[in-house]
């Protein structure tokens, strides 16, 4: 079951055009953090894309050749001198980074706290119609909250009360 594009809180276009190029080349992930806040109506601030993906080997392959095309480097390097190169080994090495891409900043994280991983994150999600044509994966308005307290950040910090009442049923009548 797909749900309507959000109408409050439309993601930047660069994260579009990112989960676009990881859709194309069927990258199987989870998309978490505050993008996928914002699918479910929250306002958000940070314009990163997070997902967890799948570990399964011909995922990671598809993953780190995605990475490799929009120029992936982590963000603790400069563009012009990068020594790390997107593979299947290094983003297992890895296990969470934070990349700055041609299309903007992602972040792979395979376990976020409060989280089995993929497989755990996939099982209380939904597909969501972010844009004509694009559907992605977004985790469950439950896991974000899990993942934010166990987390514990200040922008988790920040977001977590907006998290709360997005999971409150609508009063009656508010339709």
């Amino acid at each position: 079951m797909t749900t309507p594009p959000p109408r409050t809180n439309p993601l930047p276009p660069d994260a579009i055009a990112l989960l676009a190029r990881l859709d194309k080349l069927s990258v199987e992930h989870v998309l978490v953090g505050e993008l996928a806040a914002a699918v479910h109506g929250v306002r958000f601030i940070d314009d990163t894309v997070v997902i967890v993906p799948a570990g399964y080997a011909r995922n990671l392959d598809r993953l780190s050749f995605a990475l490799r095309e929009v120029k992936a480097v982590p963000q603790a390097e400069t563009a012009s001198a990068p020594s790390w190169t997107a593979t299947p080994g290094s983003l297992r090495a890895a296990s969470r980074i934070a990349l700055t891409t041609t299309l903007g900043e992602l972040e792979v994280d395979f376990e976020p706290p409060a989280t089995a991983g993929h497989l755990d994150l996939f099982e209380n999600a939904r597909r969501h119609t972010i844009t004509p044509g694009l559907e992605v994966q977004v985790a469950a308005l439950e896991d974000l909250i899990r993942i934010a307290e166990m987390r514990a950040g200040p922008a988790d910090r920040t977001i977590l009360p907006a998290l709360h009442d997005a999971s409150r049923p609508a009063p009656l009548g508010s339709a």
